[in-house]
């Protein structure tokens, strides 16, 4: 076994080499070439940045002479970044190019080559006519522009905005975008060249994802602009944002109202409209060698274009008989992208076979709704079947061994016996005096070893203690703050806020059993083991989606709540209190 010093002095010595390595500039791993285009789609008078980044510091540049052939380069800027990541230091090389197509069509961006690594080359479409804003009379004008006039409920809807200017601008400040009952997510904001009316132009074009959280018509108030007027002589772009003499000027967007449909009876109740969901699995080791007592994690993730993790829906643990499942926290991230949000949420499960045997993993299905076809689609992950060998924790190889091989016994019998006694010559046992030194160094190791358990027991016995307050602390800020989410809940029963309602019934759930991943309704009449509260909860989301609250019991879902939080605060009969019902 190695020891703690060699394993330090190891340690030190790859963290020396690594040092070296950095300061001298050697590259022992080949680095990664990522290209990136902020606009995909343009007209033929506009402009786009392209975005080469090499994750590595390095002197090299890159060629730009195919790239020349259907691109005009206007301006080129490189630097290095670097970052310092759980103790390692990262770098990395990058360079934006502004460019402008010379003609219209689909043209390719070429793949380039730094230092061996190769970049994806990426087609960019050049439409005939540059955009221009419906009105062109002034010299700054806005717009808004969403990507569909009606959608369903929690559909995602593209909205953006559009600044077009032909004078210098010192400086733009946009109100924030705030839609009732919506999620709003900004996605990017960029600038680019145009033209207007043939004169040089500019746009600041900003974009965000949208949400809707309910059925009927949503309005999109108009969004407020406050430019300052460059009355300088300068360059265009060296005004857009510089400190020169300056008017201000305030415009405002028009309202948009779209139209938000209800979920479709035929769609499930774990709803998911998106552009396209996929399934990916991953396993820790093989599954065809698996041994008893010996864990496995498989880790399934879910990715959603056009929806957000959190509207993503926590896959539930199947039951077999002979496996035993262990769910890890999720971990959940949104990707945004030029099309919009891609939502991920990775469920991680680590799997113990408790025997021998074969066993199948069911089918792992998502139900979600195709915004594309309108029409319902399911995600699916074909059934698994494990291979699982008796292992070390096995009874069967646990069980003592009662049979001696013949040819140990007959080694056991062959010794010869001597029984004349008169043949055995006596011996002489001579007895020392001394203490053999072993005997103190026994003596020594037991003190040593008994005092340090004694500190261990006293550090221990402390530790608990400590341990023993934390929780009482902790069971008193839970219950201070579950009565806060019990209130929120009751306060949006009466103001008959059914969205409301439904979020504060998840935020007191979650709290009400210390689980996090509890985001669903069904989850927690799942959790609560209550058919009762799933019909309520049916009924619930039926209220919200179809915009009719009257339809909705809230008596009886008050009271079905208020059942199951009977059930923490029950007393026993002698008056102890009852465990709770989740772990602190």
């Amino acid at each position: 076994m190695m020891k703690e010093s060699d394993f330090s002095i190891k340690k030190c010595a790859r963290q020396l080499l690594g040092f070296v390595l950095m300061v001298t500039g050697l590259n022992v791993y080949a680095g990664t070439l990522t290209a990136s285009v902020d606009r995909d789609t343009l007209g033929l008078e506009e402009t786009f940045t392209l975005v080469l980044r090499y994750d590595e510091q390095i002197n090299a540049s890159p060629d730009y002479e195919l790239l020349q052939k259907d691109f005009d380069i206007l301006n080129t800027q490189s630097g290095t970044q670097m970052s310092i990541i759980n103790g390692n230091m990262e770098a990395s090389t990058e360079w934006k190019i502004a460019l402008a197509p010379k003609r219209i069509g689909t043209l390719l961006i070429p793949s380039f080559t730094i230092d061996g690594a190769i970049s994806d080359a990426i087609p960019i479409t050049v439409e005939g006519k540059s955009r221009t804003p419906k009105s062109s009379d002034s010299q700054v004008t806005v717009e808004i522009e969403t990507s569909k006039d009606s959608a369903y409920v929690q559909e995602q809807i593209i909205v953006t905005l559009r600044l077009y200017t032909t004078v210098g601008l010192s400086g733009i400040d946009l109100q924030p975008l705030k839609v009732k009952d919506a999620l709003v997510i900004q996605l990017d904001e960029k600038q680019y060249q145009t033209k207007i009316n043939g004169r040089p132009g500019a746009v600041v074009e900003t974009r965000y994802a949208l949400f809707p959280q309910q059925s009927g018509e949503l309005l999109i108030p108009a969004v407020l602009y406050q430019v300052s007027l460059d009355s300088g002589q300068r360059d265009l772009w060296d005004r857009f944002y510089g400190n020169s003499q300056s008017n201000l000027l305030r415009l405002r967007t028009e309202e948009q109202r779209l139209t938000i449909n209800p979920a479709p009876a035929t769609s499930n109740q774990n709803w998911l409209p998106a552009n396209k969901v996929d399934l990916i699995e991953h396993w820790s080791a093989s599954i065809d060698s698996l041994k008893v007592g010996e864990p496995i994690t498989r880790t399934i993730t879910i990715k959603a274009d056009g929806l957000t993790a959190g509207q993503i829906s926590p896959l539930q643990l199947p039951t077999v008989d002979g496996l035993t499942f262990y769910s890890d926290q999720a971990q959940t991230d949104d990707q945004k992208t030029t099309q919009g949000i891609i939502g991920s949420r990775i469920e991680t499960i680590a799997i113990v076979p408790t025997k021998a045997g074969r066993f199948t993993l069911p089918e792992t299905a998502v139900s979600w709704w195709d915004t594309n076809k309108q029409t319902l689609q399911t995600a699916t992950l074909p059934a698994v079947t494990l291979n699982v060998g008796s292992g070390a924790m096995s009874p069967d190889n646990m069980a003592p061994s009662t049979n001696t091989s013949a040819e140990e016994e007959e080694q056991s019998t062959s010794v010869p016996l001597n029984t004349d006694l008169s043949s055995i010559a006596p011996q002489e046992t001579t007895v020392s005096a001394r203490t053999p030194v072993w005997l103190y160094v026994s003596n020594l190791l037991t003190l040593l070893a008994t005092v340090f358990f004694a500190l261990r027991y006293w550090q221990a016995k402390r530790d608990l203690a400590q341990g023993h307050n934390k929780k009482h602390q902790q069971q008193v800020a839970e219950n201070e703050s579950e009565a806060a989410a019990w209130s929120q809940l009751k306060r949006a029963m009466a103001d008959k806020n059914l969205p409301q309602l439904r979020k504060a019934i998840v935020s007191w759930s979650q709290i009400y059993w210390s689980d996090a991943t509890l985001t669903g309704l069904q989850a927690i009449a799942q959790r609560a083991e209550s058919p009762a509260l799933a019909e309520a909860f049916q009924q619930l989301d039926t209220a919200i989606f179809s915009n009719a609250a009257n339809t909705m019991d809230s008596e009886n879902l008050l009271q079905l709540l208020a059942n199951l939080r009977r059930r923490k605060f029950k007393t026993t009969a002698n008056g102890e209190p009852l465990q709770p019902l989740y772990k602190s």
